[in-house]
């Protein structure tokens, strides 16, 4: 089961984000503040239980519900069995309510959530209590029905006991439903329920202090978390695991009074303690019966998730809190990684292997923190090998992490006011219409890290070659609008390789509606033959026309005769050395380039 669409609505700066396709591996760039993070945390809002820790601080208008609607495809054929009553066309649509009231006693907040989806009703009329209608004779139509004993008690049935068995036999059996009722979503009842079918969520959050995340004394952190699944998942499938088990039993027979059938009984002088601290309270308060000391001891899970210390030799063996943020985040990801092992069975061979687990949804908050570009470019694989089979959302402000041949796994975030709120813009594959696949592929084989910076962008300006970026940035320097690199006025220069290849480039910025500009040359003069006339004028249409008015911007012929040089620049080198001199460049050029900014 994974989660394929989703739509958010009043959940912090998110008024309504539309609706919007997610993937196994799906990336959220935008601004800081502009919602990213917000838009991680609603998926791990539905899939908890109950309100998800919401405070009235997260509604965007405390008037007004919070509502995460969630779409989930891919479900196995147990998940399907299950869900079957809630399946639209094979998927299954949720949603989480959630509403702020005021405890009428306290006077305090109070957050109230509710799962809804879209309920069918069984074909047969004995299975659906809507279709039997009032005051029935449950018992006649247990025996009309043939239905099994379980829906009786002593012989007889009220509604009660009807409903308990009509939930037992919709889970045993294969039953046919009508077509679900889209008109609205209805309550589904026990959140614990609906959660236990959910993936598990393990949100890896962008915080700069990992001494907090693995605190011993936080048992929520994802780090103790994890140690809990980890011990839970692993060590019960280990056979010694009983040991463990009768280990703890013993050490809570040997330090509480009520010692379990056939267990060791409890030390004495535990007993000698209670009975001195009876006689001295006696004393001020003659009331006191007794005194009974009892000493809790941690199940397994909780024993591993707060009294684990963790010790790394990087060359000095010393807790990991001692260490670096780099290699803390990069532990929390390995036992992240741990944890998939075990749910895929690969984990411990000699192990008997147990049925797979509740499929994982990792919410990671940009995974390039304080990681090495090339530790980097290792993460992104793991994480896209991850999602074969189970799924990772993040939010990113690396172009490493965003795969530009995979458009359909980035999503652009903006929150343009704070009225409007944030928006989620995927993808518009239409932008691509009139391709041949293989030309969509080797457009997006251009698309490198580094001109992956178009995503990032708030305005985009695409030239023909890194000559073009050279000439812009010299240009805005000797007019005093920028003292380094043109990002000081808010835009990004993407050099495309090429005339021929700004059209690609425009279809990209179109399909994620990226503001952009184009500067070019335009290549004609006097002399040309008919034919080389007619296939230049053709290229200039073309990007004039995907630019659907957008600003187009063009040197008369091309930059070198703009600049009144005789010959093209050789190479980037060229272009350098060239317009260190300011005295270069004409105002032919400069009346150029300012127009485009």
């Amino acid at each position: 089961m994974r989660i394929s669409r989703l739509a958010i609505q009043n959940l912090r700066s998110i008024a309504d984000s539309g609706e919007f396709d997610l993937e196994p591996v799906f990336g959220l760039v935008g601004e800081n503040n502009s919602g990213k993070s917000n838009l991680l945390r609603a998926v791990d809002v539905l899939m908890s239980a109950g309100s998800g820790q919401i405070t009235r601080g997260d509604f965007k208008d405390p008037l007004a519900q919070i509502v995460i609607k969630g779409t989930f495809n891919s479900l196995t054929e147990a998940e399907k069995k299950r869900w079957k009553s809630y399946l639209v066309e094979g998927r299954l649509i949720l949603e989480k309510h959630i509403v702020l009231a005021t405890d009428e006693r306290s006077g305090k907040d109070k957050v109230a959530a509710a799962f809804h989806g879209y309920r069918a009703e069984p074909a047969e009329t004995h299975l659906s209590l809507k279709k039997i209608g009032d005051r029935p004779k449950w018992l006649d139509i247990v025996r009309q029905a043939g239905l099994p004993d379980y829906f009786l008690a002593d012989g007889k049935c009220t509604k009660a006991e009807y409903t308990k068995g009509l939930d037992r036999y919709l889970a045993e059996n294969d039953v046919e439903y009508d077509p679900p009722d889209l008109s609205a979503t209805q309550a589904l009842g026990l959140q614990s329920n609906v959660v236990a079918s959910l993936p598990s969520v393990y949100l890896l959050p962008a915080i700069t202090d990992y001494s907090d995340e693995i605190d011993r004394r936080s048992k929520t952190s994802t780090f103790r978390r994890l140690m809990g699944d980890l011990s839970e998942r692993i060590l019960q499938r280990d056979p010694r695991f009983v040991e463990l088990q009768k280990a703890l039993e013993t050490i809570r027979g040997l330090l509480n009074p009520v010692a379990a059938a056939g267990g060791p009984q409890r030390i004495e002088s535990l007993g000698v303690v209670e009975n001195k601290i009876a006689e001295l309270l006696r004393r001020v308060m003659p009331s006191v019966q007794g005194v009974s000391l009892a000493v809790e001891v941690q199940p397994l899970t909780d024993l591993f998730s707060s009294g684990v210390n963790l010790s790394v030799d990087d060359g000095v063996a010393t807790d990991v809190l001692a260490k670096g943020h780099g290699l803390q985040r990069c532990i929390v990801f390995t036992l992240l990684q741990t944890l998939i092992l075990n749910e895929r069975n690969q984990l411990v061979a000699d192990i008997a292997a147990a049925p797979a687990e509740r499929p994982i949804i990792l919410l990671i908050e940009e995974p390039e923190l304080y990681i090495h570009p090339q530790l980097g470019k290792l993460f992104f694989d793991v994480m896209r090998q991850f999602g074969q089979t189970d799924q990772v959302i993040y939010s990113t402000h690396s172009p490493l992490f965003v795969d530009a041949c995979e458009s359909n796994r980035v999503a652009l975030v903006s929150k343009s006011t704070i009225q409007q709120g944030t928006k989620v813009r995927t993808c518009d594959k239409s932008a691509f219409d009139g391709l041949t696949e293989r030309k969509v592929f080797q457009g997006f084989s251009k698309l490198n890290p580094a001109i992956n910076e178009l995503f990032f962008a708030r305005r985009v300006l695409l030239v023909e070659g890194p000559e073009d970026l050279i000439a812009v940035t010299a240009v805005l320097q000797k007019m005093g609008r920028v003292t380094h690199r043109v990002e000081e006025l808010e835009w990004s220069v993407i050099p495309c390789g090429g005339k021929q290849s700004i059209p690609f480039f425009q279809r990209v910025l179109n399909a994620f509606s990226i503001p952009y500009s184009v500067l070019h040359d335009v290549d004609i003069e006097s002399g040309m033959s008919d034919d080389k006339r007619k296939v230049t004028t053709k290229e200039n249409e073309i990007i004039t026309t995907l630019a659907s008015g957008r600003p187009v911007h063009v040197y008369p012929i091309r930059l070198e005769w703009s600049l009144r040089r005789a010959e093209h620049f050789r190479d980037q080198y060229d272009a350098h050395c060239y317009f260190l001199n300011p005295n270069n460049i004409t105002a032919e050029v400069e009346s150029i380039v300012n127009a485009v900014f």
